[in-house]
């Protein structure tokens, strides 16, 4: 099932909830945390993530902001106003309401319909209320400028394809996140077994320098050998102190990235488990163009480009435009008759032309240079883009490959490396070898293991970089974040 952000709080929770976990109250509370469960509690708790979901609120709304331009807009207001005609010593006094309906339509047109109801006061006078009411029904359609399907919405395809923006870098952060989580999971698993690595080595130090009292004692070995393994030891102990140190810093670094106590003792579940190598002959490149983030929004800020040096070039026609009005209205002593009836007819046809001159003291002529401009650079944008993803898929791919064979390089060089031990420890036994040797030999064992842990490491590790290069990081982990959904282009 895929996690998205309301999962992730409730399996947060529920990590809280769990027996393994100490009331945060108390203490150096302790977790223990599986490599998924500390992506999904991440997810719930990582600031980072928070406040991009805070941001998507308002960018949500200017789009919907956008999408009312074909809406009816409705105004309703009141007014009141004082007359004073000529010969006439008290003023008359008319109040009324109003109201404005606007509707915006895809050729560029607009319709008005303005409508007024009011009273008027006429001192002096026998009846001297008069009720009425006007209505005023306009269309204006440009017919140069400002004019046709493409020009009249771009300003909505525009905010539609930012918001795509929008996701898509919502998305870039979520994925840095998960991968930020992952690699510095590993960390804290792989400093955890370095200090095992350094333990076991200094237990195996101790239990050499009791076979070496023995040999001293049954008169086998010098003195002076015992010298060196109790060196061995106090070497041993200062690299588990080291050791210890990094795997406090590791876990620091998790906790960091988790938005957790920093007190929390986490200890990860995880075995490591080397991952297969994927396939070969996949076509990463496609791969990269139709998930990464950053290139896709690079097409998609073309495509604005695009629509912005449309718009702009419309700018610069003549503006012309056809005007048709009706004028309305009826006076009455009764206000429901006032408003039953329009019987004041006007009609109106206008054609209005403006044509620009000077086009170098044009600010629209400066604002179809600048969004030329804007598309050459954008589509420059894309192909640098397209040009970074190719080698970065290539070096993320180098990469695993290479550290893949270092991990099979590490093993074998591990297991001859314990057998050497193992035989050394045999001769000395039998009185063939050195202490010195002993623990040189012991050296290489270690030294072998570590390199086998970092190997193995780095390979998972370079399979992580390669989902973030190819922009599959939400695909392998199953997260679904918004604008992830079927027959979404975002």
């Amino acid at each position: 099932m895929p996690v998205t952000m309301m999962a992730a709080s409730m399996a947060a929770m529920a990590h809280l909830a769990c027996p393994g976990m100490l009331l945060a109250a108390e203490a150096d509370p302790h977790l223990n945390l599986t490599l998924e469960s500390s992506i999904v509690l991440a997810l719930a708790n990582n600031r980072t993530l928070l406040n991009a979901h805070l941001n998507r609120e308002a960018e949500r709304f200017t789009l919907q902001v956008a999408e009312n331009k074909f809406v009816p807009h409705l105004e309703v207001g009141s007014f009141v106003e004082r007359e004073n005609a000529k010969n006439q010593i008290e003023r008359s006094t008319v109040g009324g309401v109003s109201s404005k309906l606007t509707l915006n339509i895809p050729t560029g047109g607009k319709f008005a319909l303005d409508w007024s109801g009011f009273e008027k006061h006429l001192p002096n006078v026998q009846e001297n209320r008069r009720y009425g009411s006007a209505m005023t029904l306009t269309f204006t359609q440009p017919l140069l400028r400002h004019a046709g399907f493409e020009v009249s919405k771009a300003s909505v395809n525009i905010a539609q394809i930012s918001e795509k923006i929008n996701r898509l870098a919502l998305q870039k952060t979520v994925m840095d996140v998960v991968t930020s989580v992952i690699q510095r999971y590993r960390a804290y698993q792989q400093t955890q077994l370095a200090l095992e690595i350094s333990r076991k080595s200094l237990e195996r130090a101790k239990a050499l320098l009791e076979v070496n009292t023995l040999l001293v004692r049954a008169g086998r070995m010098a003195v002076q050998e015992v010298v060196q393994t109790r060196a061995n030891i106090a070497s041993r102990e200062l690299n588990v102190i080291a050791a210890q140190n990094r795997l406090d810093q590791a876990r620091l670094n998790l906790i960091d990235i988790l938005d957790i106590d920093s007190r929390t003792r986490v200890m990860p579940k995880d075995t490591l488990e080397l991952q297969p190598k994927p396939d070969e002959n996949r076509d990463w490149r496609a791969i990269a163009q139709q998930h990464r983030p950053d290139y896709r929004t690079a097409e998609l800020s073309l495509q604005n480009a695009e629509t912005h040096a449309r718009v702009a070039d419309n700018n610069r026609l003549w503006d012309l435009s056809l005007q048709l009005s009706a004028n309305l209205g009826h006076e009455a002593r009764d206000f429901e008759d006032a408003i039953g009836a329009l019987d004041r007819e006007n009609y109106e046809v206008r054609l209005d032309l403006s044509i620009p001159f000077g086009a170098a003291h044009d600010p629209r002529e400066l604002e179809y240079i600048q969004a030329s401009v804007n598309l050459r650079k954008a589509k420059n944008s894309l192909m640098e883009t397209q040009q970074r993803v190719d080698i970065e898929v290539h070096n993320a791919t180098r990469e695993v490959n290479l550290t893949y064979r270092q991990v099979g390089l590490a093993r074998t060089a591990l297991e001859l490396v314990e057998e050497k031990l193992e035989v050394e420890k045999e001769k000395l036994r039998l009185g063939l070898s050195s202490n010195f040797q002993l623990v040189s030999f012991e050296d290489d064992t270690v030294a072998a293991q570590h390199r086998e842990l970092d190997a193995t490491i780095d390979y998972l590790n370079a399979l992580t970089e390669l989902d973030r290069t190819l922009g599959t990081t939400l695909q392998t982990w199953n997260i679904r974040v918004e604008g992830d959904g079927a027959g979404d282009d975002s």
